[in-house]
């Protein structure tokens, strides 16, 4: 018994009785919370946000950049304007636009270096680097002083200069103001778009190759390419020849330079890049001779694969891009050459080597171009080789040709290769269904290309003489699809069945196609030969069967092909001597 606490209790309620003081209250439970925090706990405080324009020095970028662009604008009127307005000389002119270039530049090298000057000496530096830029181009295209050579070289001399200054200061806005300056106000300097101010853009693609590739400045890229893209596709009409595409085929490996010393990182952009930069050369393609379009673009497509395959992994995006520009451009080759019954031979050509690609990459992207060439194949091939022309003499005698041999052949490979490539990228694990697929297409090129073997070479004798080899090959087929039945049980049931029904194709074409079509003696040389095979395979069946059975029985040899047969649950079981 706890006398102390019950004594303790009593001494304080009777305390609290005698000063007045209220009794103790029961404990009452906390309220719930009625917001988001509980009472007394107000929650962190949100951060303060600060307004844009005091970000950073937004407002002094803003104020020093567009200070650049209307002082470079200046001085593009100073070279041009005051011309047409007959002030001053030229001379004049041009040396108050460098006198003023340089000022720039030298104020640019004294603020960057101060407290808070980096932004002012970039924008002055840029502004002043882009008007020696535009001045040269201006006493080259616009007062013809020097000869483009002459005047490309100075240009040179201010790019590196320009790259020099990015890298010492490591900064990617300068050499982003100096191009997008130039390009913005050059084209006032050529009488617009001209090739002399596709030279002058691609001098400076050229030149920004080597700070993106030092620091990875993937922007750059982006910048410096576009407008000698877009500039070399618009004044493509400007040229004739071999000049003409000389300015695409220059961007499109200057894009192929920029791809590969910038690979593994900020695929997107590089991938976006590189693609930009083969514009001019797949605009140019159709536009050329035929022999000089399928020079140029198969080499370009050639060089573009052999680098791409020596520099690789590349990034899944930019593998992308190299196999779209490159299929655009073989495409375009292609048809510039002919668009006759070679045709489907020539698309399938880049099948067949994308395919063989994919298959040794596993690349999905591959072999998704590869399927897209061999879909124009077959698309145009069928147009040659279509069912009518491989079932009647006069249309085989107007249509097949050595042309549509080639393509029956190359499509048989390009259907073995299919097969392969599906299994591998683990669409058909079991390949079943990519080799049904596979089989039917492959067949269809065997045939298409015998049938135009023998009308090349006889005309209609030899038509009905390729229907002879038609027919024995479907029938060998099939007796082949049935071994494989035999020699791979996981495949037994798939083999069997399409065995018999290509043996009972090539049956029914013995019958109704070829009785009614061919010769006397080409009627029956077809039918001893599928009589011949059919004995052949029904006789090796049968011994295959019989060899399988006494394997299972155990190993026994029984020449009767017979087993013993247990009384009891009739299944087979060892035979027991005596």
């Amino acid at each position: 018994m706890n006398i102390s606490g019950t004594h303790s209790a009593n001494t304080s309620t009777g305390f609290r009785q005698s000063t007045g003081a209220p009794p103790f209250a029961a404990p009452v439970p906390p309220a719930p919370p009625s917001g988001p925090a509980y009472a007394g706990f107000a929650g962190p405080t949100p951060p303060h946000r600060t307004p844009w324009w005091q970000r950073g020095g937004v407002v002094s970028k803003l104020l020093a950049l567009t200070g650049g662009a209307v002082t470079l604008t200046g001085v593009v009127m100073l070279l041009v304007v005051v011309a047409g307005a007959g002030l001053l000389t030229p001379w004049v002119r041009v040396g108050g636009g460098v006198a003023l270039s340089l000022l720039l530049v030298a104020g640019g090298l004294r603020v960057h270096g101060r407290p808070g000057g980096w932004i002012g000496g970039i924008a002055l530096a840029a502004t002043g680097i882009a008007g020696l830029f535009v001045s040269v181009v201006a006493v080259t295209s616009f007062y013809a002083w020097i000869p483009p050579a002459a005047g490309l070289a100075l240009a040179g001399v201010v790019a590196a200069a320009s790259v020099a200054l990015a890298l010492r200061w490591r900064s990617q806005l300068l050499a982003i103001l100096v191009t997008v300056g130039v390009a913005a106000l050059a084209p006032v300097l050529t009488d617009g778009l001209s090739p002399s101010l596709a030279w002058f853009l691609i001098l400076l693609q050229a030149a920004g190759i080597v700070p993106e590739r030092a620091h990875r400045w993937i922007y750059l890229g982006l910048v410096r390419t576009l407008p000698a893209a877009l500039v070399a596709a618009a004044v493509l009409t400007q040229s004739t020849g071999y000049d003409r595409a000389l300015a695409p085929l220059v961007v499109a490996a200057l894009g192929l330079v920029s791809l590969v010393v910038s690979r593994g990182h900020d695929d997107d952009l590089n991938a976006l890049g590189f693609a930009v930069a083969y514009l001019p050369l797949l605009a140019v393609l159709p536009q050329l001779a035929h022999q000089v379009a399928l020079a140029v673009g198969l080499g370009a497509v050639a060089v573009t694969v052999a680098v791409a395959v020596v520099c690789r992994p590349l990034h899944v995006l930019r593998v992308a891009a190299v196999a779209g520009v490159t299929s655009i451009a073989t495409v375009e080759s292609v048809v510039s050459l002919t668009t006759g019954s070679w045709l489907p031979a020539l698309l399938m050509v880049p099948a067949v080597t994308l395919t063989a690609v994919a298959r040794q990459a596993r690349s999905l992207i591959v072999a998704g171009v590869a399927a897209c060439f061999a879909a124009a194949a077959v698309a145009t091939y069928l147009v040659f080789a279509g069912p009518a022309a491989l079932s009647f003499a006069d249309e085989a005698t107007a249509v097949l040709s050595s042309a549509t041999m080639v393509g029956g052949l190359l499509l048989t490979v390009w259907a073995a290769l299919a097969v392969s490539v599906v299994q591998r990228l683990g669409f058909d694990p079991r390949g079943v269904v990519s080799a049904v697929v596979g089989s039917i297409i492959g067949l269809y090129g065997v045939t298409a290309a015998v049938l135009s073997f023998g009308t090349a070479v006889g005309r209609t004798d030899g038509f009905h003489t390729g229907h002879l080899g038609v027919t024995v090959i479907w029938m060998a087929a099939a007796m082949s699809l049935l071994a494989v039945g035999l020699h791979l049980p996981a495949y037994a049931k798939v083999a069997l069945g399409g065995g018999l029904l290509l043996a009972g194709a090539a049956l029914g074409k013995l019958f109704l196609f070829d009785l009614a079509t061919l010769s006397g003696a080409t009627r029956a040389v077809t039918f001893i030969a599928v009589g011949l095979l059919l004995l052949f395979a029904g006789s090796r069946y049968a011994q295959a069967f019989a060899r399988r059975g006494t394997s299972d029985i155990g190993g026994t040899s029984d020449p009767s092909g017979t087993s013993d047969i247990s009384d009891t649950g009739g299944t087979r079981g060892p035979a027991i001597a005596g």
